[in-house]
């Protein structure tokens, strides 16, 4: 066993970041539980504030104190600081995404749930299912807008440059009413919904039915009620395995009892393959940068450092007695909810 434990690095001190954290320190801990066979060391907490400044210092401790590794930090901002003032000659294994400021540095690595590259992975599948003529349709928010860039970058790199139509979320009854008619004259083919799910519902019955429509797991928030899973039945989305496959007996071993949100779940997630990530790192063995079994998707560590993540492929659907649900394409596709109602979820 080399150093003398595994520092996790989180702002639990933070009141705005305290949920999240939480949720993947459980995610941390169900993996050393069930998975540590004693050859890895024993993880141990260092709490910080948001603080950059707090953040370097308790890495610096953990460092000082042998330290085997660090999992974290969790901000970009505090990432980056790391990257440019941190001494380590161990493996860093950081939850947000590098940027274009990160100091690139040999044993840094990256494993985030981007929303960007989810966007990304669907513009991919969109092309493999050969739509020509994309539109990205753009909800409200910061999120929506990094979803839709993420999307338009991949489109871009996957077809000689070419920029996908993009419109804004209608805003009053006129827009909402003369959408259908806009993707008719665009030629849309596919339709990329950057957006949440509660936008989605309210945009869906506007779209019409004929062309396939396709969004990233914010459509997927966890439990809906049924007119919700109505609206949005027959959408194309990503999620991760351990939220599209709930019931895969290979997740017995966590022992976890689900939440409501399918947002705390996919943090839980992150923390079990972080930990399993880290003893593949630690114990440097041929082959093992590859995780096909991995809670958050098919992972691969790049030479940059950075975690790739694969999705899996879903659409939603509801059950209902000698029905099927308006828009849906594909009676064999997972029910919607397999993928978002906990009740289903052992």
């Amino acid at each position: 066993m080399t150093g003398q434990f595994i520092a996790v690095l989180l702002p639990a001190r933070s009141k705005a970041w305290k949920p999240a954290v939480d949720a993947i320190k459980a995610g941390l801990f169900a993996a050393e539980g069930a998975l540590s066979d004693g050859d890895q060391p024993p993880l141990r907490v260092f709490d910080t504030s948001e603080a950059e400044d707090d953040i370097l210092t308790q890495f610096n401790r953990a460092r000082n104190l042998g330290a085997a590794a660090v999992i974290g930090p969790l901000t970009q901002t505090a990432v980056n600081n790391i990257a440019d003032n941190g001494h380590f000659e161990f493996p860093v294994l950081a939850l947000n995404r590098f940027d274009s400021k990160t100091l690139r540095r040999p044993g840094l690595y990256s494993f985030s749930l981007s929303t960007e590259v989810e966007a990304g992975q669907v513009a991919n599948w969109m092309h493999d299912d050969e739509v020509t003529q994309p539109v990205v349709l753009v909800g409200d928010g910061a999120l929506a807008k990094r979803m839709a860039q993420g999307f338009t970058e991949a489109w871009k790199a996957g077809n000689d440059g070419r920029v996908p139509n993009i419109l804004a979320m209608p805003v009053t009854r006129q827009d909402y009413a003369g959408l259908r008619a806009q993707l008719d004259q665009i030629g849309a083919d596919g339709v990329f919904l950057a957006m949440n799910d509660k936008q989605a519902r309210r945009v869906r019955p506007f779209i019409g039915a004929g062309r396939p429509l396709y969004a990233t797991s914010q459509i997927n928030p966890g439990r809906l009620p049924t007119p919700a899973l109505f609206d949005l039945a027959g959408i194309h989305y990503l999620d991760m395995p351990w939220i599209g496959d709930p019931s895969n007996p290979a997740w017995r071993v966590y022992e976890h009892a689900r939440s409501p949100s399918n947002d705390v779940e996919r943090l839980f997630a992150l923390g079990v393959d972080t930990w399993r990530l880290m003893a593949s790192i630690l114990a440097a063995q041929p082959g093992t940068q590859i995780r096909d079994d991995g809670l958050t998707g098919r992972l691969r560590i790049s030479p940059d450092g950075v975690v790739d993540r694969t999705l899996m492929q879903l659409e939603t659907s509801i059950k209902v007695p000698d029905a099927e649900a308006p828009g849906s394409a594909n009676t064999n596709a997972p029910a919607a909810s397999d993928a978002s109602q906990p009740a289903l979820n052992p």
